[in-house]
């Protein structure tokens, strides 16, 4: 229940950063004071356009973060606390020549778990308004 508030909380009064559509789903990246939401669709829900997301507290730690998996060619994971009931995990795959991040996130309380689209370092960079 405190997810759904959070996701209409946000669409009401969050300020969107930035957005990206890949085929079917979609990634968002909003700002509601000084809290940022990644609101994103599940790839593997079944229910069509199902929306998830997460919090963290500051935009360029998790930006920085992402762009550094980018460095390393291999697949990899990086594992992120983003609050005490929140853990994603960043997931490198390389994919046909290019390094792809996927996102698995889980909030262990309301027991959401959810995976976005793949993105490239291109996509997250216009994501994060920084291109």
């Amino acid at each position: 229940m405190t997810l759904f508030f959070v996701l209409i909380a946000a669409s009401i009064f969050g300020q969107e950063i930035g957005h990206i559509k890949n085929g079917k789903h979609s990634v968002k990246l909003l700002k509601m004071e000084n809290l940022f939401s990644w609101v994103y669709s599940d790839i593997n829900s079944g229910v069509k356009h199902e929306e998830k997301s997460f919090n963290f507290p500051n935009e360029e730690t998790l930006f920085n973060i992402i762009m550094d998996g980018f460095e390393n060619a291999d697949n990899h994971q990086i594992i992120v606390q983003t609050d005490q009931d929140t853990v994603v995990k960043f997931e490198y795959k390389k994919i046909k020549g290019e390094v792809l991040l996927n996102i698995n996130h889980n909030n262990i309380v309301s027991n959401t778990v959810g995976k976005s689209t793949s993105l490239s370092r291109k996509q997250l960079t216009a994501l994060f308004g920084k291109q």
